[in-house]
């Protein structure tokens, strides 16, 4: 169940995602790697991407000098992985919300998982692990955030508030070309409206549907009903799906900083 955030919670993804709306690379990814460290408290955080079809790790990424060797044995074990194997046998799509590992399966039953005991636990890293998902297959691009104790509720629902507008900027970052404005044609003739952009947009900035209509001076039912077309017009459900498929059709427009 998604929390009610404070102000400041808000703040903090619209913070966030602002600072690295302009961002890419590893200029992106270490940024993201702090920013979020620091508000969960997390012990290791690691940014990592899987090309399905050869299971190979081409980037690689850690918030504080670790032995490369460990993250990598500890990405090169994904198959393996409670939260990644369905998602590498090709039978979960991603992205999905952020998921933590005792969402899948039983703490018992990961703390005497090969990988936790074998790869983590000699090494001091808790065993909470969550996962964010920021990249569809075949490459599948997440961060992971590991510490001694569970991600709250309130935690998770940050997490989930940000995920659009990292899966936004990732988005930019893998794709060429500017992203087109609203109004661009879709594959079954629609087309998206200058204001059902700017609903999306406020989505993919970790907004609230209430949140999105005060910024764009709008009723919650007006906002909710642009919202309502754009997901009949892209045929998704859901924040993280709406905004990967803005972000496939280029219709997107990923968040900058504001003057």
């Amino acid at each position: 169940m998604t929390l009610s955030t404070t102000a400041a919670d808000q703040a903090w993804v619209r913070e966030t995602a602002t600072g690295i709306g302009a961002l890419r690379g590893r200029a992106l990814v270490d940024t993201v790697l702090a920013a979020v460290a620091r508000r969960l408290d997390s012990e290791l955080s690691t940014y990592a991407e899987l090309d399905l079809a050869t299971l190979r790790l081409p980037d690689l990424a850690a918030d504080r000098p670790v032995d490369r060797a460990l993250v990598r044995r500890m990405h090169h074990q994904v198959t393996d992985h409670p939260l990644f194997a369905p998602t590498v046998r090709l039978s979960h799509p991603y992205p999905g919300p952020p998921t933590q590992v005792t969402d899948v399966v039983s703490e018992r039953r990961w703390r005497q998982h090969a990988l936790y005991r074998e790869v983590l636990a000699p090494r001091g890293i808790g065993a909470h692990t969550v996962a964010l998902v920021v990249g569809p297959t075949p490459v599948l691009r997440w961060y992971q955030f590991n510490r001694d104790r569970a991600f709250d509720p309130r935690e998770m629902d940050l997490l989930t508030r940000l995920q659009p507008a990292l899966i936004a900027v990732h988005g930019r970052d893998c794709r060429p070309g500017a992203a087109l404005p609203g109004g661009a044609a879709l594959p079954g003739g629609a087309a998206l409206t200058g204001r059902e952009v700017e609903v999306l947009r406020g989505i993919a900035d970790g907004l609230t549907v209430p949140a999105t209509a005060r910024r764009l001076g709008l009723a919650a039912g007006t906002a909710r009903k642009h919202l309502e077309n754009v997901h009949r017009k892209l045929g998704t459900s859901g924040p993280v799906a709406t905004v990967m498929r803005a972000v496939e059709l280029g219709i997107l427009e990923v968040p900058g900083p504001r003057s």
